[in-house]
């Protein structure tokens, strides 16, 4: 397995760099630095990989924030991978040519299979698949409707599909600077036996160390953003940790 990887997280609503606090778009923080500007900082400071996400997409199901999203691809040489909102071909498509690394889908899983085979077939790893779980079923169109497909369900159905990634994600904890919920990330990880990336309540060094253990059932990262963006970790500080060498 590749080197475990701390992926900061830089989402976008309105052209602005924002967290949420688990999906809730009316519980937002909106920080001062644009999109672009945190990518570079993230950067600067060491981190190899970048998760972005258009939540604007998300929600309204039409991919919004592609010039941010293209600025911030073009200005950093590290690799990205996007999520939020695609659900089409040409999406995907212009993403990938303006330099994106990885594609994250998530609700066109459920709605349109179809396409989510054709996309792997044709860009292979380059397309992962976000499992984001609430209550033992699993929320689509930016959380804001849950389905009737557990977790790992959905997770098989998208395996049958082409997909061999995964970024898992515990609503209930996002943003919350709780904790990551371990057992629920293992269990998922060890069910699946694909990559995945681990998302949700990484708010200390600690979290990240629980995380990294995971990595004997294929946990190959974790995303954290409002712990960064509040000071509660320091990237430099978070990827010198004995763990991440």
């Amino acid at each position: 397995m590749a080197k475990f990887e701390l992926i900061p997280a830089v989402d976008i609503m309105e052209g602005k760099c924002v967290r949420l606090k688990q999906g809730k778009f009316e519980e937002k923080t909106v920080y001062e630095a644009s999109p672009i500007e945190s990518a570079k900082k993230w950067e600067s400071l060491g981190a190899t990989r970048l998760h972005v996400v258009d939540l604007d997409g998300a929600k309204t199901g039409t991919f919004t924030n592609i010039p941010v999203i293209k600025g911030i691809a073009s200005q950093v040489r590290i690799p990205v991978q996007v999520g939020g909102g695609i659900r089409k071909k040409e999406d995907v498509e212009e993403l990938i040519e303006a330099g994106v690394d990885r594609i994250v889908l998530g609700t066109a899983v459920i709605e349109d299979p179809a396409l989510v085979q054709e996309l792997c077939s044709k860009f292979k790893d380059r397309i992962a698949v976000s499992i984001d779980a609430r209550g033992g079923k699993t929320a689509i169109k930016g959380w804001q409707i849950e389905s009737n497909k557990p977790p790992v369900q959905l997770a098989r159905d998208a395996v049958a599909l082409g997909v061999g990634r995964f970024i898992y994600t515990d609503i209930s904890r996002d943003g919350t600077m709780s904790g990551p919920n371990i057992e629920g990330i293992k269990k998922f990880a060890r069910e699946i036996k694909y990559p995945v990336i681990a998302s949700g309540g990484v708010s200390s060094y600690l979290d990240i160390e629980e995380i990294k253990n995971l990595s004997v059932y294929g946990v190959e990262g974790c995303i954290t953003g409002k712990a960064l963006y509040g000071g509660a970790i320091e990237l430099p500080k978070a990827l010198s940790y004995n763990s991440l060498k």
